[in-house]
């Protein structure tokens, strides 16, 4: 999500609406409450060139209203096996690249690229 013009990462607690009174008629404004993980370890972010963003899940310490609008992605969060000089209880996030390439295909349905493609199978 982008915070203040800048990238951060959250776990989505849930989505609500917000009705403004003045509005006529009543104008909903969908908001998540986030739970914000913390700034990336930047020795790890800068040994790894940029490409570990390795945090610390903040749970109910850095909980936050943000619009939806706000939210720009989904990504996964996964715990980052330690190595001994790392900071205990570290995530990283791992995007799923590529994503917006996938072709959905009912099961025996023949994908655009694969023979037989296009022939009425």
């Amino acid at each position: 999500m982008v915070l203040n013009r800048k990238i951060e990462y959250g776990k989505v607690q849930f989505y609500f609406l917000q009705f403004t009174a003045s509005a006529s008629p009543a104008t909903p404004t969908v908001l998540a409450l986030v739970s914000v993980y913390s700034c990336p370890v930047q020795a790890l972010l800068v040994k790894s060139s940029n490409t570990l963003w390795a945090c610390q899940y903040t749970g109910v310490d850095d909980l936050r209203v943000v619009p939806l609008s706000s939210i720009v992605t989904c990504v996964s969060v996964q715990r980052l096996p330690p190595l001994p000089d790392d900071p205990p209880g570290l995530w990283f996030v791992l995007e799923k690249s590529g994503l917006e390439d996938v072709q959905l295909a009912a099961f025996g349905e023949t994908l655009g690229d694969e023979p037989g493609a296009g022939e009425g199978a």
